[in-house]
């Protein structure tokens, strides 16, 4: 009788199998799961001329590499690092025209791995989510004709890795692993591809996989190797194993403002040692057990509402019940204001946290992140979340929240950057999922500060498509900021709703860059009532998350 073929190799092995010049897919999401480890070990090997796809929101597991430069050409709708800032080195690489970018949102991703996985050629869209410049700059949109119904839709063509690279927790000596926390895209990564590598927290006995079939995240049929590593992700977390390393990402921050800072940063922590002394040289910042985030300050519940709160509460009334709302990466606000309306008014209705897939998780604290996997364990079940992409898709999300770094007066709305896309002054992290603006019945465009920056003539790109009344049809779109509430006219001009307490018209129109539509009475945003704010600040935000912002009324 013949044994089964372990699939484990070391660090140096794996990596030494991808050739220069592949395409390869980055796992994890945001700064949850990534594979770090792999991805420091392709700079110690030098490896040049990749393509490198990501999931939906990617981070330094992009960045690091981009900085090293081992990136050809980068496919990805999303790279920052949520709350901490941007991607410094994909930035600068970007304005400066380093690397080659395909401008993509989560629909292309999404739906181009799906036909990856299944050995289409390509994958059909609806053609309103033609409305965005995505369509513009990035001639792998194409359009044809549906052979049922003549009408023209929108396509995105397979995408297909030579190499996924990802991270579990746990995986048999055969490659069949778990995620402990949340899978994000790692599956449809690894279906998508043709060959893939897990790097994971710990080896775990075939016997155990097989008592317990239904935990196993990733079979053993889709992946090649398996690289064990207790740390392979950090400084991201590989929750419930060990938190996101805040401490040392900051420092990777504040090194790579700066190129030279950034080749000081790859050399101290990955070309001058091997993984183990990485993982030695890191250990004092490292963070094993659950997340440990600062609390504020408990303060009286009669203090003035943060600008946080209050847009929270603004949020949960706009939403009614029944409604199904998915919560995107960075709103904070959101999550708390749909938590807060299943207290008060919309007990049925349901919300998605994050790339978690954590369906109405009811826990009184806010994470840091939306994309913590820590809300799986307060949910009800748990989404796929390419499954999730489907329901977007198919416009049984009954609201989208959004934001960028541009909205004007028709409410186009822009996250990819700022001045001409092929040389920005200032480029952003990009489009997200905001190509699927015109798949949501309503919108809600959130800015936490009114600027005229902000508040523009003309996007300089637009990632959303504004309020057009045969899109929307039926449905509405509103715009809040800490100073006011917008909505728009009959012909798809903003004006002015009401204005939140303390806030006057001569405010608001300063601090815009357009002339916004003022009716001759504008009444005053309802302010938070007493249950809103202490179900806010007992139920929803115990920790505070939300008041460590500035109160509103201060400059």
């Amino acid at each position: 009788m013949t044994n089964r073929t372990e699939k484990i190799l070391t660090l140096a092995e794996a990596v030494r199998q991808i050739e220069d010049g592949s395409t390869i897919a980055l796992g994890g999401l945001s700064y949850f799961n990534a594979p770090m480890a792999l991805v420091r070990e392709l700079i110690r090997q030098r490896k040049r001329g990749l393509t490198v796809i990501t999931s939906a929101v990617t981070g330094l597991q992009a960045d690091l590499l981009i900085a090293a430069g081992g990136v050809r050409r980068l496919i990805s709708p999303y790279v920052g690092l949520e709350e901490l800032g941007m991607a410094p080195n994909f930035r600068r690489a970007a304005e400066r025209g380093e690397i080659e970018i395909c401008e993509i949102g989560e629909a292309f991703l999404a739906f181009g791995l799906k036909a990856g996985a299944a050995g289409a050629p390509f994958f059909p869209l609806p053609r309103a989510l033609a409305r965005t410049d995505l369509v513009r700059v990035n001639t792998d949109y194409r359009f044809t004709r549906d052979p049922f119904t003549g009408e023209e839709v929108l396509c995105v063509p397979a995408l297909v890795p030579d190499w996924a690279l990802l991270h579990a927790q746990q995986s048999d000596p055969f490659g069949n692993a778990r995620h402990l926390g949340s899978a994000y895209m790692d599956l449809l990564l690894a279906r998508a591809a043709r060959r893939c590598i897990v790097s994971c927290d710990e080896v775990i006995p075939q016997e155990a996989v097989r008592a317990e079939p239904q935990r196993t995240t990733l079979p053993a049929v889709l992946v090649d190797h398996v690289v064990p590593l207790f740390g392979s992700a950090h400084p991201t977390a590989s929750e419930p194993l060990y938190d996101v390393d805040r401490e040392h990402l900051r420092l990777y921050l504040e090194l790579s403002r700066t190129p030279e800072g950034a080749a000081q940063y790859l050399q101290e922590f990955v070309r001058s040692s091997d993984e183990s002394a990485y993982l030695q040289k890191v250990r004092g910042t490292a963070q094993v057990s659950a997340s440990r985030v600062e609390s504020t300050a408990c303060e009286p519940e009669e203090a003035p509402p943060s600008v946080g709160e209050l847009l929270a509460i603004i949020f949960s009334r706009l939403v009614e019940d029944g409604d199904v709302v998915g919560v995107g990466t960075g709103c904070m606000e959101v999550a708390a204001g749909l938590r807060l309306a299943q207290l008060t008014h919309a007990p049925n209705l349901s919300f998605i946290m994050g790339g978690t897939g954590a369906l109405n998780p009811d826990a009184e604290e806010l994470p840091p992140s939306v994309n913590s996997a820590r809300a799986i364990s307060r949910a009800e079940a748990v989404l796929r979340l390419e499954d999730l992409f489907d329901l977007e898709l198919k416009g049984d999300l009954d609201v989208m929240f959004l934001s960028g770094l541009q909205i004007d007066r028709h409410g186009n709305v822009n996250l990819v950057g700022i001045g001409p896309w092929s040389a920005p002054r200032r480029r952003g992290p990009g489009s997200v999922g905001l190509e699927l603006a015109p798949r949501a019945r309503r919108r809600v465009a959130f800015f936490r500060r009114h600027t005229r920056q902000i508040f523009v003539e003309r996007v300089d790109f637009i990632s959303a498509p504004g309020y057009v009344p045969q899109v929307i049809e039926g449905g509405a779109y509103w715009v809040i900021t800490d100073l006011a509430v917008m909505d728009f006219d009959d012909e798809g001009r903003m004006r002015l709703a009401s204005l939140h307490p303390g806030a006057t018209v001569e405010q608001v129109r300063e601090r815009t860059g357009f002339e916004l539509l003022i009716p001759a009475s504008v009444p005053t945003t309802p302010p938070p009532t007493h249950e809103e704010l202490h179900l806010l600040r007992t139920q929803v935000d115990r920790r505070g998350l939300l008041r460590a912002g500035p109160r509103m009324g201060c400059p």
